[in-house]
């Protein structure tokens, strides 16, 4: 089993010697896996960078044109020479054994189609930044990214992917991903992860963790929440065909309810945080235009 490790890369050049130094340092032996950098029009010397890693053989270097993660994906899916197709992110580290764990889990559930890990920033950041222990609680606690393997289908708590990897065949049956997702902005993974569960894909996920390097200051993670409310309406329109405005309505109004949140009792800031998260992603939502963009079923 040989698997392509896909990154795609806006304007962080100056970043990419950290991912890419930890793929070259893992458990898993050299010619058993690829690594391929896809650049989406960047324009801070990262075509320049690619190239000269492409030359010392460090990557196989694309360029799939300004249109966004989904479009980038997409390249790495088609020139990917893998079995299995392994995503991670530019702003992400992964563990030395993480390809040999995600390898290993196909290896012992030969049914599944996709296997994941899940995201977590350093443990200073966490400590310092109410934004990091959002993200870790929701992962935790919403989605069920815990200690213990799980299997499943659209429920299974990998799919993020950020460290999430699928069969490559299962990738070009579906068409990848939806390319209509609006970029930079959240669900095109989990849109993904839907369509390959309704033809029934099994998934697994298992506890290797992979550190998020991300900026995680108030202003940075309010973008983002705002950014991935917009995804989710996008979501829904074309899954539920609707916007689900009242839900939207209800989110805005009863996020001080956050505040006095029991779960969150114990950290005033991450309950701030996860209120001003609410108010964000909901007008995310409720301000979404949608554009007519490549869609696959």
């Amino acid at each position: 089993m040989k698997l392509s490790v896909v990154i795609p890369t806006y304007n962080r050049s100056a970043l990419l010697g950290r991912i890419l130094s930890a793929l070259r340092g893992q458990t898993l032996p050299p010619d058993r896996y690829e690594v391929i950098l896809v650049d989406d029009g960047s324009t801070d010397g990262t075509a320049e960078l690619g190239a000269e890693l492409a030359k010392e053989g460090a990557v196989r270097f694309l360029q799939s044109g300004h249109r966004g993660v989904a479009a980038a994906r997409n390249t790495g899916i088609q020139a990917a020479t893998g079995d299995i197709v392994v995503f991670t992110d530019d702003d992400c580290l992964v563990p030395a054994d993480w390809l040999e764990r995600l390898a290993d889990g196909y290896a012992r559930h030969h049914e599944v189609v996709g296997v994941g890990g899940r995201l977590i920033a350093p443990a200073e950041v966490l400590r310092s930044r109410a934004a990091a222990r959002h993200e870790d609680f929701i992962a935790r606690h919403v989605y069920g990214a815990g200690d213990a393997e799980a299997l499943g289908g659209f429920e299974c708590p990998a799919g993020g992917t950020n460290n999430m990897s699928y069969r490559r065949e299962a990738l070009l049956e579906v068409g990848g991903f939806d390319e209509s997702f609006p970029p930079f902005v959240w669900g095109e993974d989990a849109d993904l992860k839907l369509r390959l569960t309704r033809r029934g894909a099994r998934l697994l996920y298992i506890p290797v963790v992979v550190t998020h390097l991300r900026d995680y200051s108030l202003r940075s993670f309010l973008r983002q929440s705002y950014q991935r409310g917009k995804g989710e309406a996008h979501f829904r329109l074309k899954h539920h065909a609707r916007r689900a405005w009242g839900t939207r309505l209800r989110r805005l109004l009863l996020a001080p309810l956050k505040l006095l949140a029991a779960p969150l009792r114990r950290d005033p800031a991450l309950r701030a945080v996860a209120a001003l998260s609410d108010w964000a992603t909901a007008w995310g939502a409720l301000t979404y235009r949608p554009t007519r963009r490549r869609r696959p079923s």
